[in-house]
């Protein structure tokens, strides 16, 4: 785990799929906050072509707690009774690309997420020829018979970095919908990025961002960091995370 994925980093690679900046894990504080600055401001900009959301006529349906895709790709996702299904949102992101998002949860006995499933279909649109790239993803992880480019970390965030805004990222726009369900995003948490390219041309995607609250595993995201007190504890940590994604999910081709 890089120790620099904290707040900046994780949150760009959290707000744009495949098209997120890498930052410099390396950089010290003064340039983070200034590649920071840099980025929010960039991100803004494209956020103003990003559409309201739409809840209505999503092109996947949910039924028994799984998602029903008939493409991009033709695929039934099934998840774990303990997870429980919140809705789902369409709109087209920054201008570029429809996206459809669908979420679980598992909450705690006083109503906070412990884990969130945030499910994501991607397609460039028709007037571009932008591609996904994950090569900076050198992980996988197999679900079923999809492999996934993985990435995941642990993140300590403020809650102002959280909140809702209006900056027209799918990150944000994630925020208002848990926002408008009486959720919000834990600021100590452990996530993992999924990414499956359905064809070769890129130009689709399916991502899940997976998130687990730190504070109901009794850690916390510090503790983790390369110099955090807990830092022999990440290994273990991120394979019992993994393995809770593989028994919560379930991933089979579409029968026609």
């Amino acid at each position: 785990m890089k120790y620099l994925l904290q707040i900046v980093l994780t949150l760009t690679l959290l707000a744009v799929s495949g098209c997120g900046q890498q930052g410099d894990v390396e950089a010290d504080q003064n340039n983070e906050d200034v590649e920071a600055d840099q980025s929010n401001e960039e991100e803004q900009d494209r956020g103003s072509l990003t559409t309201d959301p739409v809840f209505t006529d999503l092109l996947r349906s949910v039924s028994e707690n799984t998602i029903i895709s008939s493409r991009d790709p033709s695929i039934s996702m099934q998840f774990n009774s303990s997870l429980r299904y919140l809705g789902g949102q369409k709109f087209v992101l920054y201008g570029v690309a429809d996206a459809e998002q669908h979420f679980f949860v598992e909450t705690t006995a006083d109503n906070k997420i412990k884990s969130l499933y945030w499910i994501q279909f991607e397609a460039y649109l028709p007037d571009n020829s932008h591609q996904f790239d994950y090569e900076d993803s050198p992980a996988r992880l197999k679900l079923n018979d999809y492999e996934f480019y993985l990435d995941t970390g642990a993140v300590l965030v403020p809650a102002d970095r959280v909140s809702s805004s209006n900056d027209g990222s799918d990150r944000s726009l994630v925020a208002q919908f848990l926002e408008s369900k009486g959720y919000a995003y834990p600021n100590d948490f452990v996530w993992a990025r999924l990414v499956y390219l359905p064809d070769p041309s890129r130009r689709k995607e399916l991502m899940m961002i997976v998130i687990e609250n730190l504070e109901t595993l009794g850690l916390t995201a510090p503790d983790l960091f390369e110099d955090g007190k807990e830092t022999q504890a990440w290994p273990e940590a991120e394979k019992n995370f993994l393995e809770r994604i593989r028994k919560n999910l379930t991933l089979n081709p579409l029968q026609n």
